[in-house]
């Protein structure tokens, strides 16, 4: 069964505790426990889909997924369609919120300039397809709306389906994780749209993990941390005191993890993985020795 529910509070995890979660949420409707992979906010109007179900005989109510209850935003939806219709440009969007405004999809061929013959034809065949795949296109056109590329927003639609706006709303530098996209293509107009200012915990977080990776690319798992915040800052322009401030939350949570001996970096599943190695190196010379 579906329910419509608003955040009262969450429960559980804390908020130092990974995104991807178990979520113990208090909503107007009882208490709700399931998977999500963001961490919503106080006030925000979720979807769940789940059953109810009786704990310590209380009643609540268990989901199997989330997700955001998305406003339509007929400028946005425009703004998609347009987007995906050959021979269209931000010229002829315009035109058509000028001359139509919210009632744009009943406008007429030869309302505005250009908008006729094949290019309505096209037009007409993507307002369809904005109606039978209403959920995806709404998300996508509300990361469009932010400032996020066509194909970035389908890029995300692709890799978080249905929880994708709770995942950019509690963070848009997750956009940064997805394939073939990074810390700028975020951190230029994206991060702006939301809100984020130049010292935003988000942009510093996100610029941390970023260089990171970055400095590992060719390879290695473990960096010196003085190349880390130097790569941070040069991303940053400064905010040297923010990154140590982040950098040490971040360990506090475990998303990086130290190797003390050689004053070495690393994310936490890369630290496991060259534990792990290293503790078999050490057992393999225990026994043949």
């Amino acid at each position: 069964m579906q329910l419509n529910v608003t955040i009262q509070r969450v429960a559980y995890p804390p908020a130092t505790a990974d995104a991807d979660a178990w979520y113990i949420l208090i909503t107007d409707a009882g208490a709700a426990k399931g998977r999500m992979a963001w961490r919503p906010q106080e006030g925000e109007a979720l979807i769940l889909e789940g059953e109810y179900a009786t704990y310590k005989g209380e009643k609540e109510f268990s989901f199997k997924s989330a997700r955001l209850n998305v406003p339509t935003n007929p400028r946005d939806q425009l703004h998609y369609v347009c987007a995906r219709t050959p021979g269209m440009g931000p010229a002829m969007e315009q035109l058509i919120w000028d001359a139509a405004g919210t009632d744009w999809a009943n406008i007429q061929p030869g309302a505005v300039q250009r908008l006729s013959g094949k290019i309505y034809s096209n037009f007409q065949l993507q307002i369809e397809s904005l109606r039978e795949k209403s959920e995806e296109a709404a998300v996508v056109a509300a990361l469009m709306g932010r400032g996020a590329t066509m194909n970035m927003a389908c890029a995300a639609w692709e890799q978080w389906k249905a929880e994708t706006l709770g995942v950019v709303n509690a963070d848009p530098y997750r956009l940064a994780e997805l394939p073939n996209y990074g810390f700028r293509d975020v951190d230029n107009k994206i991060r702006r749209e939301y809100g984020i200012g130049d010292d935003d915990k988000r942009r510093i977080r996100a610029a941390v993990i970023y260089a990171l990776r970055r400095l590992t690319d060719a390879g290695d798992t473990l960096v010196a941390w003085d190349a880390l915040y130097q790569q941070a800052c040069g991303m940053l322009g400064g905010y040297a005191d923010e990154i140590s401030d982040c950098a040490s939350e971040l360990f506090a949570e475990g998303t990086l993890k130290a190797f003390p001996g050689c004053e070495g970096v690393a994310l936490a599943a890369d630290w496991r993985a060259e534990s792990d190695i290293w503790n078999f190196v050490n057992k393999t010379e225990e026994i043949t020795k």
